[in-house]
Parts: C-alpha cells; sequence; structure tokens
C-alpha cells in the first residue's frame, strides 16, 4: 500500500510540476510567402489605340461597355499578385487641366486614410510624353495611381486595386515591384 501511496504521489507532483507552465496563447494568423516574378517585359498593342510594354505575368483584359462613351477602359491582371491595374482612356478635347485635376482629386480623396503620399514625375521627352506616378502609402484601396499624357490628343490613368483587403505590411513588397512596373508601362506608352 505505500508503495501504491509513492506512486500516486510522484504522479500528482509531475502532473502539478507539468501543469505549471506558461498559460498557452494562441499564434496570430500567418500569412503566404509572396513570390514576386522575374521582370520581364512585352510590347502589347491595345484596341484603344495605344501599345505598351506590360509585364509578362500580367494578362490585358478589355472591358466593353455601353457606359464608356469616348473611353476606353482596360485592365493588366497581375492573377499572381491577386491585383489588377485599371485603365481609362480619354481624348484631350482642350480640357487637359481638367483631366490632370480630376486625377489629382482621386489621388488625394485618399489622404484622410493614407500615411502619406508620394510621387513621381514620368517624362519621355522625345515622344512628348510626361505623367506622375502616385504611391499612396497606408490602408488605402488603390495604393497606386498614376496618368500619363502626350498634352494634345491623349490622357490616360492607370488604379491599382488588390482583390481582397489590403494590409500594408503584407502588401509593401508586392506594391513597391508594382511600382517599378507601371514606372516601365508609363514610359513605354505610344500612341497611333
Amino acid at each position: 500500500m505505500s508503495v501504491l501511496k509513492n506512486i500516486l504521489g510522484l504522479c500528482l507532483l509531475c502532473f502539478i510540476i507539468h501543469g505549471c507552465g506558461n498559460t498557452p496563447v494562441p499564434k496570430p494568423h500567418g500569412y503566404y510567402r509572396i513570390e514576386l516574378p522575374e521582370t520581364s517585359y512585352r510590347s502589347v498593342d491595345t484596341e484603344c489605340g495605344l501599345s505598351l510594354e506590360k509585364p509578362d505575368y500580367s494578362k490585358l483584359e478589355l472591358i466593353n461597355s455601353e457606359k464608356s462613351g469616348d473611353a476606353c477602359w482596360f485592365n493588366l491582371k497581375f492573377e499572381s499578385l491577386n491585383a489588377r491595374l485599371h485603365f481609362t482612356q480619354v481624348e484631350v478635347r482642350g480640357n487637359l487641366i481638367d483631366l490632370m485635376e480630376d486625377a489629382q482629386e482621386m489621388v488625394f480623396s485618399h489622404d484622410m486614410k493614407s500615411n502619406g503620399i508620394s510621387r513621381l514625375r514620368v517624362a519621355k521627352e522625345d515622344v512628348g510624353l510626361s505623367g506622375v506616378l502616385y504611391h499612396i502609402g497606408g490602408p488605402v484601396a488603390t495604393p497606386i495611381q498614376f496618368f500619363v499624357t502626350d498634352s494634345s490628343s491623349h490622357f490616360l490613368r492607370g488604379s491599382l486595386y488588390f482583390n481582397h483587403t489590403t494590409n500594408p505590411d503584407s502588401t509593401a513588397p508586392v506594391v513597391l515591384r508594382l511600382i517599378s512596373d507601371v514606372e516601365h508601362i508609363m514610359k513605354s506608352i505610344s500612341w497611333d
């Protein structure tokens, strides 16, 4: 009987000592590892009368809509990054200042939620191409926006959207990569 008491006492002591560890804490949800594709571009012609060099890992999508009027809409879909770059092209008819102000208004409408807005002027002076690329920091719907124009006939505006709620910390590497790709796209645009 004494041996049984000793064994039970020893088991109870081990149970008490083992149970006195740290309180278990649930682990946060993890994020997928982001594999950024290789950088390579190929030239494509759109039905909007412009050509550009798009990243090979993107797919060109033309948007047909009765609501578009004189505008031409198309997207570059980045399936591996779960993102889409929306483009809207309109003709300049003496309204270049209005078009540029509208584009800036779209950017600065995110000012309340953003952590800051940086801009990069993009120009290709030999063909009269100029524009501005905006990076909007923080938890905003469109972290990249831009416009590019030939100042006389064509105006192209674009916005990047993710197909999920954006978390600036987890999308930061993707956004930095896409800023580089969008700058390349802007510099490669040519109109017929």
